[in-house]
């Protein structure tokens, strides 16, 4: 039987997050910087000096990129292998970016501290997701911003997604389960519910042309997608 949403692939594989070379990272880091790019054209005038919490950062990338921009950056994850490599690469670049490996759903991070909270490529893999969305909304200030990105649970995502990115071998298999994936109406109608109201939300899909040339998953801004990311803000 095969195992879905297995979350230790990223404990065990964590040393390949910044290889150039591998290609299911090089999936990962692609697909990263589409969503950094997102929160850079929404948030770029306000990033310098703010505080902002990563959770679920996995080997650092968004962090990373993000502390670049300015930003002031504290990133959360369960696997200690990702949080290592994370620390590893800030201080290879001289950032003072800090890692801490934490349950993102209990991160034990001060309350309504953060001008931005981050949740990319996270949402999915949390049987309970509503309980994320309230730690963010816990961290974030009055007035503060948070950012999801997620999958739409609708069997053509699931297909493409579940099926066919782990069969072409452009994630590993195993990586998701179609069944955890949220709907936007679910997600704002808990983030409602936390005190936050919806911003943005963009819809995504693979560029496939470039896909299939890099052999890499690419996204683009689209009507209509399998994924798409949220723009949520606290209530001042």
């Amino acid at each position: 039987m095969s195992v879905r949403n297995d979350l230790q692939i990223y404990e065990r594989e964590a040393g390949r997050w910044w290889d150039e070379s591998d290609r299911y990272f090089r999936s990962l880091r692609s697909v990263g910087n589409f969503h950094v790019e997102l929160m850079r054209r929404a948030w770029s005038r306000d990033l310098a000096g703010a505080r902002l919490a990563d959770l679920g950062c996995g080997g650092g990338h968004a962090a990373i990129e993000l502390s670049r921009m300015g930003a002031h950056v504290t990133g959360i994850d369960r696997s200690s292998e990702g949080v290592k490599v994370a620390s590893e690469r800030a201080r290879e670049e001289s950032l003072s970016t800090e890692f801490r490996c934490a349950d993102l759903r209990d991160s034990g991070l001060p309350s309504e501290k953060f001008d931005f909270v981050i949740m990319t490529d996270v949402l999915e893999h949390i049987e309970q997701p509503e309980q994320g969305i309230q730690e963010a909304a816990r961290l974030l200030r009055p007035g503060g911003a948070l950012f999801v990105n997620t999958f739409n649970r609708t069997w053509c995502s699931r297909f493409a997604v579940v099926t066919l990115a782990e069969r072409l071998g452009l994630v590993p298999r195993g990586t998701h389960d179609g069944n955890l994936f949220v709907r936007p109406g679910e997600l704002e109608s808990v983030a409602v519910d936390c005190g936050l109201h919806l911003e943005e939300l963009i819809w995504e899909r693979p560029a496939l042309l470039r896909s299939v040339r890099n052999w890499s998953i690419h996204l683009v801004v689209a009507r209509r997608g399998f994924g798409y990311s949220a723009f949520l803000r606290k209530a001042a």
